[in-house]
């Protein structure tokens, strides 16, 4: 029995994460998941998502969660207050990180009695941050293995204690090379136990329709944040209307960035040219990457690391794909011929690259092809998720003998 401990499922976004646990179900392994936060309500549940809720664990009530967490202090003090002096030790600089770690050992002291019962051989967390955190703790409480996935922020911005966790993890998995150096860079001693599992895609689901593309439409998807650059892409929308471009903009998504893009969306006169339509299941939005003409994100790099998945998934449908020139994108795309780049916070440049694409829809489908041979040939999710199956597989038997 293999337990993955994550922040909360289901959730809006991490639909890569999502297609990976379907795939995992699929091929028999034996799972829970484990959530840090409650269930979610309030929006619509992605439909891979259901078969999954039957194997999710949620944390007791709060009283009971509180119970639980005083009994094991009674019981072991001293391992309690230890573990909670090394997180706060580890998390001293980053005090947004150190209130979420020590918010979740409450629900570690309760999983960890909750894994001995069903029998966990191996525990996984999804991101290593305070997912990584409960697995660690758990691991110390329950003498089990753990490992963890690292992709983006969580290993290169909020990294509190990281090279702690890759110390003591059985291994540790990551989405990119580019990832995978790094870390390798922060505990060289354990740079063999470091793997690269690309985030596949469900190419049947994803495959091109055969059906004329709305040419004229650039589509970008995510949550709306500062971070994404969709300022950049309505900015860049007002150019190319001033340049005589019938382009049109749809970002599906939302966040707390709303008010702020619908404002903007305003001021530049936009009303007719740029939606923000709200957020959309995995399965509503397969068909927008199947019709777009061109799926764009400017992210800024700062915030964003390894190959967002929103271009891994437009390549995969067909479109041509503009974006941010992100380190770990060289592994997909290669400037002109499977894609293109552009500089960060440019919307002139940006401009031009999607007008091109708009303007001239044979180099749009030329790109848009390669694109998709690169996507088909590296990141079929039927391969990654069989590497995923092998690495649990062994870490869960290694555990039974």
């Amino acid at each position: 029995m293999l337990a993955f401990i994550v922040n909360q499922f289901p959730r809006q976004v991490d639909a890569y994460f999502l297609r990976e646990l379907r795939g995992l179900l699929e091929s028999g392994l034996d799972f829970d998941i484990y959530s840090l936060l409650p269930a979610p309500r309030g929006w619509k549940v992605h439909e891979d998502a259901r078969p999954l809720l039957e194997r999710t664990v949620y944390p007791p009530a709060t009283a009971r969660l509180g119970g639980k967490t005083l009994a094991h202090l009674a019981r072991h003090p001293a391992q309690t207050t230890g573990i909670a002096a090394r997180i706060a030790a580890g998390h001293r600089s980053m005090p947004a990180a150190l209130a979420k770690s020590m918010a979740v050992l409450p629900q570690s002291f309760a999983f960890a009695e909750e894994m001995r019962r069903r029998g966990v051989r191996h525990i996984h967390a999804n991101w290593a941050t305070y997912p990584a955190t409960a697995a660690m703790v758990i691991s110390e409480l329950t003498g089990l293995p753990f490992s963890f996935s690292g992709h983006a922020t969580d290993i290169f911005v909020h990294h509190a204690m990281l090279r702690e966790k890759i110390e003591a993890a059985r291994f540790v998995i990551t989405c990119t090379k580019f990832n995978r150096g790094y870390l390798a860079e922060i505990a060289p001693a354990h740079a063999e136990r470091i793997r690269t599992v690309y985030h596949g895609v469900d190419l049947p689901a994803f495959a091109p329709k055969g059906e004329p593309r709305d040419t004229k439409l650039v589509l970008s998807a995510g949550t709306l944040r500062t971070c994404k650059g969709f300022d950049d892409l309505i900015r860049a929308t007002a150019l190319l209307r001033d340049r005589g471009s019938d382009a049109r903009l749809e970002i599906i998504g939302d966040g707390e960035e709303r008010a702020a893009l619908e404002e903007l969306i305003r001021s530049l006169h936009l009303q007719d040219r740029v939606s923000l339509p709200g957020y959309r299941p995995q399965e509503e939005l397969i068909p927008a990457y199947q019709t777009a003409g061109v799926v764009a994100l400017p992210a800024h790099h700062e915030d964003h690391f390894g190959i967002p998945n929103i271009l891994l998934e437009g390549l995969a449908a067909g479109a041509p794909v503009v974006c941010t020139e992100l380190p770990s994108l060289h592994e997909v795309i290669e400037h002109e011929r499977s894609g293109l780049f552009v500089p960060e916070r440019d919307p002139e440049a940006l401009a031009d690259a999607l007008g091109g694409l708009v303007a001239d829809p044979e180099r749009a489908e030329r790109l848009a092809r390669e694109g998709r041979r690169r996507v088909v040939e590296n990141f079929d999710m039927t391969e990654t998720v069989a590497e995923l199956v092998r690495t649990f597989q062994a870490a869960t038997q290694r555990e039974a003998a």
